[in-house]
């Protein structure tokens, strides 16, 4: 069996000397500080995994997989960066969508850890783009949006956008929204980080856990960047839109989302793309064991 293809890119050659050295016996790997030299490398050749930093001089890490997901949309996306600022974290949502983001200094054993399950994943996922599937999926259902927000103003852009294409339910309280959740998975969920007083980045989390395929929008007013990332690698959200965020721009990405979760409701082997990192605050742990026993206990209700 061929060894997976890995790029790495940082703008410090000690940097990538370093990286070279974790992984140069499992993979066929390729080095360079150069964003420019590693978008040929992205065309010319099968690529698994691609690391990067996000600060170099020519290109940000997060624009350059941005672009690396346009090039080769099979290929496993990773910032490893040792700066934790929001916008990058941001990007790295919007325009990279990054399977995780980690940072420096690195613990080896979770970047190996990471890079060999995405370097599965990408093998996967190429195997889908290399297979016609002339099979259809009937949709027997609308898809289901559920919006987790106290504002009207984002719950009104939900439905002007989305009109009757979609079951849509907007829960302004978290008891509410678990209650939908209980109902039957989602599609999309459009959510800000806070309903009233509750926390619910573990909802979100474990919504990723039990359904890959449901995508998140978070749209909040929330600028704590460890919890961001906490959100990337453990909820994979999809889209991170500050507010206030114009009609728009909510609406253009809930159009994208929405077409996402319909590829990976045809081609479940894209699924492992939303792969989530176990959830690692002690506290959310507890909560997400309780709420996926509440889902269990409300769906036994709802079918008995």
């Amino acid at each position: 069996m061929s060894k997976p293809t890995l790029l790495l890119i940082d703008d410090e050659e000690r940097i990538v000397r370093s990286l070279r050295m974790l992984f140069f016996s499992g993979y066929n790997v390729h080095t360079t500080t150069d964003p420019q030299e590693a978008i040929r490398i992205l065309r010319e050749e099968r690529v698994h995994v691609i690391v990067s930093d996000q600060r170099m001089p020519v290109m940000q890490g997060s624009e350059l997989l941005g672009i690396a997901r346009d090039i080769s949309p099979a290929t496993m996306r990773i910032l490893l960066t040792g700066y934790s600022d929001l916008d990058a974290s941001i990007a790295s949502v919007n325009e990279g969508e990054v399977f995780r983001y980690l940072l420096k200094p690195w613990d080896a054993m979770e970047v190996k850890k990471v890079v060999a399950e995405a370097a599965a994943i990408a093998e996967a996922s190429f195997d889908v783009q290399s297979h016609t599937n002339t099979q259809s999926v009937v949709e027997r259902k609308k898809p289901r949006v559920l919006i987790m927000d106290q504002d009207e103003t984002t719950a009104k852009t939900v439905h002007d956008t989305l009109g009757d294409r979609c079951e849509i339910v907007w829960a302004s309280d978290a008891q509410h929204a678990m209650e939908e959740l209980a109902k039957q998975d989602v599609s999309v969920v459009v959510s800000d980080l806070v309903l009233g007083e509750t926390n619910v980045g573990y909802i979100l989390k474990t919504i990723k856990q039990i359904n890959p395929q449901t995508q998140c929008i978070v749209v909040t007013s929330f600028n704590d960047t460890s919890r961001l990332i906490e959100l990337i690698n453990q909820a994979q959200i999809t889209r991170f839109l500050p507010k206030p965020v114009s009609k728009g721009v909510l609406a253009r990405n809930l159009e994208s989302m929405l077409e996402r979760f319909h590829i990976l409701h045809r081609q479940p082997a894209l699924q492992n793309r939303q792969t989530v990192a176990p959830i690692s605050d002690p506290k959310e742990k507890i909560q997400a064991g309780n709420f996926i026993g509440l889902l269990g206990r409300l769906r036994a209700r709802i079918g008995a």
